[in-house]
């Protein structure tokens, strides 16, 4: 009998804290771990390192959107320049009447000789790098003969040389525009091009150029590079074989060989 009390006694402690736990359940269920001091102070620090990161990226971003739109526009500008400038010379030549377009044989030969002068003034201004007074010779070629392609790639090269890529790209173009098969055309579109570091563009009018003349040591070298670098290996090993068959004795093929093997 006596030995039953002790049991009874922790059965009715045991059934007090029971009673006490399930009192304070509904308390510790609503208990949030982000409630505790430190762990809100953490909290508040991440969102507020978060923010003012966000407000940086913010505040780049509209600082840098100017300037992408200002590049844009001058490069719009450039182009819109040299297609007005361009078609300011065709625009003359078409509303010359027959009797302007009709002259002697002696004016004509004197027309010609002018014509060549300038665009000799115009080279020797390009070679000191006058660029501006043989722009302005080359122009005027221009408005004496508006279908000049031998001008027309004077002022293209003029633009490459002064790294105005937009400028040669459109002037290039133009000259494709009245002659679709002039190779050189095709080719130094392809020289634009890779300055922009374009080699699709670059392999695309090289194709072109080899069309017309499928033999140049020149053409295929240029065609050969750019297809290692865009990893067109069947494009690159054509290529290296037919330049190894026109011009064997050149001093890049075991270059081109290696990289091929490293394709």
């Amino acid at each position: 009998m006596y030995n039953i009390i002790p049991l009874i006694i922790i059965l009715l402690c045991l059934a007090g804290i029971s009673a006490i736990v399930l009192k304070k359940l509904p308390l510790l269920t609503i208990f949030d771990v982000n409630e505790i001091p430190e762990e809100k102070a953490a909290q508040t620090k991440n969102k507020i390192i978060e923010e003012r990161l966000e407000r940086k990226v913010k505040h780049f971003s509209s600082k840098l959107q100017p300037f992408f739109q200002i590049l844009s526009n001058f490069f719009q500008r450039k182009v819109s320049a040299v297609k007005t400038k361009i078609q300011e010379v065709e625009d003359k030549y078409k509303n010359q009447t027959k009797k302007e377009i009709l002259v002697t044989k002696s004016e004509f030969l004197d027309l010609e000789k002018k014509i060549e002068d300038l665009l000799d003034e115009g080279k020797s201004l390009m070679k000191n790098e006058n660029f501006e007074e043989a722009e302005k010779k080359i122009i005027e070629v221009l408005a004496l003969d508006p279908k000049n392609l031998k001008a027309y790639h004077e002022l293209g090269d003029l633009y490459y040389l002064q790294k105005q890529f937009v400028e040669a790209e459109a002037t290039f173009k133009h000259i494709l525009k009245i002659n679709k098969t002039d190779d050189q055309a095709y080719f130094k579109l392809a020289e634009v091009y890779e300055k922009m570091e374009k080699p699709e563009s670059v392999v695309e009018n090289l194709v072109k150029a080899l069309e017309l003349v499928p033999n140049s040591p020149k053409y295929l070298d240029l065609l050969l590079t750019n297809s290692i670098i865009l990893k067109n290996k069947e494009l690159a090993v054509e290529t290296l074989e037919k330049l190894k068959s026109v011009n064997p004795e050149n001093a890049k093929i075991a270059e081109f060989e290696q990289q091929l093997k490293e394709i």
